[in-house]
């Protein structure tokens, strides 16, 4: 398997990525989207193909013709970084796996001061990531940040961490909020429209969702 180049991520490439992250979609369905030839989407498909980016499946969805249409997933997640300071100028890409999930999804989800606080917490209770199938960040003020937490151990999670206060280092502290549920409690919400769950999963951005969990509940919320 090759190791992705940074430079995989750039021009016509990334605008083929960014549509796949939206969703599955066909080579078709992706020339129509990014005014480009067939041809020319099937050449880069197969590139990132073959640097384990994307993936490719059968649809039980059918073409006119009667055959199983080929559709594209993301096969592997990752950051494309670029560092800028003196002395150094360089690109990285990272795999995104384990406590690293949690690290850039917060960088891209919350403030940059909320970022340490959601991380410090995450390692600090090691329980938290073995225990819990989501995380998803709510929000935060100046006092608390909210998170969102999918668990088969409610009772436990709840009594050690509805409420834990975290320190950054410099004497600043914050309190992380913790809303934690099962998914049948989740499920039954949404079957009922309950207004609680649904404002909940409107607001929660993915930090931690290995299985998807917390993106399937969303999706539900929004057809519902």
């Amino acid at each position: 398997m090759q190791e992705p180049n940074p430079e995989i991520f750039s021009n016509n490439k990334w605008t083929i990525l960014k549509e796949i992250a939206k969703s599955e979609q066909t080579p078709t369905e992706l020339t129509e989207k990014t005014g480009t030839s067939l041809s020319n989407i099937i050449q880069q498909l197969k590139l990132l193909e073959a640097y384990n980016i994307v993936k490719k499946e059968r649809s039980q969805e059918r073409n006119y013709g009667g055959k199983p249409k080929t559709v594209y997933s993301l096969n592997e997640e990752f950051v494309y970084a670029v560092m800028l300071k003196n002395g150094k100028a360089e690109k990285r890409v990272f795999k995104i796996e384990g406590i690293t999930t949690v690290l850039f999804n917060a960088l891209f989800t919350a403030n940059i001061e909320d970022v340490l606080f959601i991380l410090k917490f995450n390692t600090k209770n090691e329980d938290i990531l073995k225990k819990c199938k989501a995380i998803g960040f709510i929000k935060s003020s100046k006092e608390s940040i909210e998170l969102f937490l999918i668990t088969d151990h409610v009772d436990e999670i709840r009594a050690k961490f509805s409420n834990i206060f975290i320190d950054d280092g410099s004497g600043k502290t914050k309190k992380i909020i913790n809303w934690t549920h099962n998914e049948f409690e989740i499920n039954d919400g949404l079957n009922r429209k309950d207004k609680y769950f649904m404002d909940m999963l409107k607001n929660a951005q993915v930090l931690y969702d290995p299985q998807s969990i917390l993106l399937r509940a969303k999706e539900k919320r929004d057809s519902t």
